[in-house]
């Protein structure tokens, strides 16, 4: 059993990180076997370069691109951004793409097929590029949650004419986004805004944030702040309504004059090609079987994959529970980073109505935190607690009729 509380929060970039890269000349798109044989381009951010697909590929106002009902909604926005109409298509609350409900949403203004691999797993890439080929689609990856996944096929970020990516959810950044275009897309490099000096000033504040947790933890005050923190936070959220399709955060939406053709910071780029990928990798899935291990069993709760298939390289550690919002906050009061992923929802271009499973989804699924900064010790607590948690969640669903939404 842990004494006391652990900081458990996501991944970060040391300091050391960055002076190691103020001095070296890497280049992460020559080393990351998802980029290579393609065109990368570095962006400000990951809606960055779903904005730049989609003005490189020639996807913009008469057109239409097929979007998964399960999804962020920054996305979204920077699709919407292009001038193109979105249309959504179901998606199983097991996170799989209904292929047949492309078939029956593509129409003659459909341009692109655009898809997620959630949490590093992957898609049917065969099925999905064989029939965006015979119907003359381009299909684009959104491989936010899925940087170092092959998946078993080796296909993610590989199959599509163009695959995001994004720097912080894996490497614990603050700012980046990857652009990567097939063979058979390339385009001249274009002109992007630089980034600038205040991007890495944020990037310094964030890399150091986590260094005053641990600090105050071994001053004997994080608890105290903590629970502090937490109590005006439940504060805050306590005073509205529930809703059914609570509103994504602001920040969320894309911003045209911070957001659009910038392109990605140069000490970004460097620290990137610095990072060790493959003790990434491997960190990350002894965490996660370390992990499903210790919640195995948990009446009311269930992960959202019964399996780690070889290849992926898994963002978190995703369950499905009743009670999701007690058990965030149960879980965060005790310095886990436990997320209530994707909870909000875009407020324009899709009728959630539609989409039971996609909002089920939404109002049911929460993160837990298994990155490369985890070690034995926090891991240990992360199941401990989220053992309490989870298990104390399992037993009020049972004795309550569970929430339906739709």
């Amino acid at each position: 059993m842990v004494k006391g509380i652990l900081y458990c929060g996501g991944p970060s970039v040391g300091l050391r990180d960055w002076l190691v890269a103020y001095y070296s000349g890497a280049n992460f798109s020559s080393s990351w076997p998802q980029l290579d044989d393609r065109q990368v381009i570095g962006t400000y951010r990951g809606r960055t370069a779903v904005a730049l697909a989609c003005r490189l590929l020639g996807i913009g106002p008469g057109h239409e691109v097929l979007v998964p009902a399960y999804n962020c909604g920054t996305e979204l926005d920077a699709i919407l951004h292009s001038g193109a109409g979105i249309v959504g298509y179901q998606v199983s609350r097991r996170c799989e793409v209904a292929l047949e409900d492309l078939v029956v949403k593509r129409t003659r203004r459909t341009r692109a097929v655009y898809l997620i691999h959630y949490f590093g797993w992957e898609q049917p890439m065969q099925e999905l590029r064989r029939w965006c080929d015979e119907q003359g689609l381009l299909l684009i990856e959104d491989c936010a949650l899925a940087l170092f996944s092959s998946g078993p096929l080796g296909g993610i970020g590989r199959t599509g004419d163009a695959a995001i990516f994004s720097l912080p959810k894996t490497l614990g950044c603050c700012y980046g986004g990857l652009l990567s275009l097939a063979k058979s897309r390339l385009v001249e490099d274009p002109v992007l805004s630089p980034a600038g000096y205040s991007a890495m000033v944020k990037e310094l504040q964030h890399s150091g944030r986590p260094l005053v947790w641990k600090g105050l933890k071994r001053l004997g005050l994080y608890g105290s702040l903590l629970s502090v923190r937490h109590g005006i936070r439940r504060d805050r959220h306590s005073c509205g309504p529930s809703v059914a399709f609570p509103p994504m955060p602001d920040d969320y939406y894309f911003q045209p004059e911070t957001d659009a053709d910038r392109a990605l910071h140069h000490r970004v780029c460097t620290m990137a090609g610095t990072h060790p990928w493959q003790e990434t990798v491997r960190h990350r899935r002894n965490n996660y079987l370390r992990l499903a291990n210790a919640l195995q069993g948990l009446s009311g709760v269930k992960p959202l994959y019964e399996r780690l298939p070889d290849g992926v390289c898994p963002l978190s550690f995703p369950v499905l529970v009743s009670e999701r919002d007690a058990c965030v906050e149960a879980l965060q009061s005790k310095g886990i980073a436990a997320l209530p992923w994707w909870a909000g929802f875009h407020r324009n271009g899709i009728d959630w109505s539609q989409f039971p499973d996609a909002c089920w989804l939404k109002h049911n699924m929460v993160t837990l935190p298994v990155h490369q900064g985890v070690d034995d010790q926090h891991l240990a607590y992360v199941a401990e607690i989220s053992a309490q948690v989870l298990k104390s969640s399992g037993a009020r669903s049972r004795a309550s009729q569970p929430p339906v939404y739709l």
